[in-house]
């Protein structure tokens, strides 16, 4: 837990306006390589989008709060930063797995990340932690 609040506590945004921007936009790019996927896919699914669109909703809230608790109660730059590189993560690792199915190449060690952090997600453990 000390090493993620140190890496947390480190990662800075250029300004405050970024720690909104980057996740909103990284959320944009992943519906647009989701529609992409469905499409390319022929197995697009209005309920499946509807879902996906309403869990980009939640995400945009919970930035929002983020940064309301943050600056409300003056909390320092590393709680927002903190929820800000979740959702980052977050919709970095759903923007690769969309390409990966469209048949772009992904590198392997990159794959690998993704199937490990997905695996530990389903789990709701770190194995290293056993």
């Amino acid at each position: 837990m000390e090493e993620i609040y140190q890496f947390v506590s480190q990662f800075t945004f250029r300004n405050e306006l970024w720690v909104l921007f980057i996740p909103l936009g990284l959320m944009a790019i992943d519906i647009l390589t989701g529609i992409v996927k469905a499409w390319a896919q022929n197995d697009f699914k209005s309920a499946v989008m509807r879902a996906g669109l309403a869990k980009k909703a939640e995400e945009i809230l919970i930035l929002i709060a983020g940064e309301l608790i943050s600056f409300g109660l003056m909390l320092p730059g590393a709680v927002m930063n903190g929820v800000s590189f979740y959702i980052i993560f977050m919709e970095g690792m759903s923007i690769l797995e969309n390409v990966d199915e469209l048949g772009i190449p992904v590198p392997g060690f990159i794959k690998k990340v993704i199937n490990n952090v997905d695996e530990q997600l389903k789990n709701g453990s770190d194995k290293s932690e056993e």
